[in-house]
């Protein structure tokens, strides 16, 4: 049963995701909405639900890399990856969210 309060846009953007076991491992996005995010994990990496980690989106590249760090928790565990709540949301969290889905709008289409 879908339990999601607010609708995903796909989106593939790098992701640094850093909690107690894991320091600055290069993700990637899969879906992304205001309540949360789901990345995927590469194999050598486990998490368990409730886990707390900081996502820090990297948009851009070179002198216009920009990177936009939001907490967040595990909310659901897959072979490929998780499904995350962003959680301490708070003004400059939003704002960092609203950067990451306005960069995904202006992406070109490949």
């Amino acid at each position: 049963m879908e339990r999601r309060w607010t609708e995903r846009t796909p989106i593939n953007v790098p992701v640094d995701l850093s909690c107690t076991n894991v320091q600055n491992e290069e993700c990637r996005t899969r879906d992304i909405g205001l309540g949360g995010v789901f990345v995927e994990l590469p194999k050598t990496v486990n998490l368990a639900t409730e886990t707390p980690v900081e996502l820090t989106f990297k948009l851009g590249s070179g002198p216009q890399l920009t990177k936009h760090r939001i907490n967040a928790r595990v909310v659901r565990v897959s072979g490929d990856g998780v499904g995350m709540m962003f959680r301490d949301f708070d003004a400059i969290a939003f704002r960092s969210l609203q950067e990451v889905l306005l960069y995904n709008q202006n992406k070109p289409m490949s």
